[in-house]
């Protein structure tokens, strides 16, 4: 076996899985450096974050109210 083999069945499988709370924190911070990629909005609906736990990581309501009207214009 390949020592490039060996490294990847040494890790544990968590080491490299995205929690909702990593991806909650990953989007709150693109929110505030007003640098919403589509990595972020990838994240969104892929989790299915809600604006309430946007809010209760650190973002402002007038910040998801602005994300929450860009997503509904850019999805029609």
């Amino acid at each position: 076996m390949g020592k490039c083999k060996k490294r990847t069945l040494n890790k544990p499988i968590l080491e490299n899985s995205l929690t909702r709370s990593h991806a909650v924190s990953i989007v709150v911070n693109q929110i505030k450096k007003n640098e919403l990629n589509n990595e972020g909005k990838n994240l969104l609906t892929l989790f299915g974050i809600t604006p309430e736990e946007l809010t209760e990581a650190g973002a402002s309501y007038e910040e998801v109210l602005i994300l929450k009207r860009f997503m509904i214009l850019n999805s029609i």
